[in-house]
């Protein structure tokens, strides 16, 4: 992979820089390998969650979704819904038990954001310090030095 273009640089620099507009409006990228489109596709959702459209979020994502959308809608979910906030949090700890899915790099950071939301912060870096991601690499950091606000 080392020399080839990375065809998401600017979506995933729109998305870090808080640019959620941008990274949705400059999606729209063409011949994208199936891993680059689920990885853009949740850029764009989670996009779509910083600017509070979360109903958008789970309509647009189905039950047959990879992994890694499953794990955004999840977070839309919790996000959006305060007083169901058991019942997605035990649907993460199910999935994140799984064998088949529970090392997703999406769905352990997805765990971290809402773990954190909880509080539950050993919980948290449990989850998202093994890396994987450029994101898991830095949660533990970000977490360290930013205060989380309730």
């Amino acid at each position: 992979m080392a020399g080839s273009p990375d065809h998401l640089f600017n979506l995933r620099n729109n998305f870090y820089l808080g640019s959620y507009q941008a990274a949705i409006n400059n999606s729209d990228l063409p011949n994208l390998s199936p891993d680059d489109a689920v990885e853009r596709d949740c850029l764009v959702y989670r996009s779509y969650i910083a600017l509070g459209s979360f109903q958008l979020v789970i309509n647009e994502i189905d039950s047959s979704a990879a992994t890694p959308l499953q794990a955004v809608k999840l977070l839309a979910l919790y996000l959006s819904n305060p007083h169901d906030k058991e019942s997605t949090i035990s649907s993460l700890k199910e999935w994140l038990a799984d064998p088949a899915i529970g090392n997703n790099p999406i769905l352990r950071l997805i765990a971290g954001i809402i773990f954190t939301h909880e509080e539950d912060y050993n919980e948290a870096l449990k989850h998202t310090n093994a890396g994987g991601t450029m994101e898991l690499c830095v949660f533990p950091f970000v977490f360290i030095f930013l205060p989380v606000s309730s």
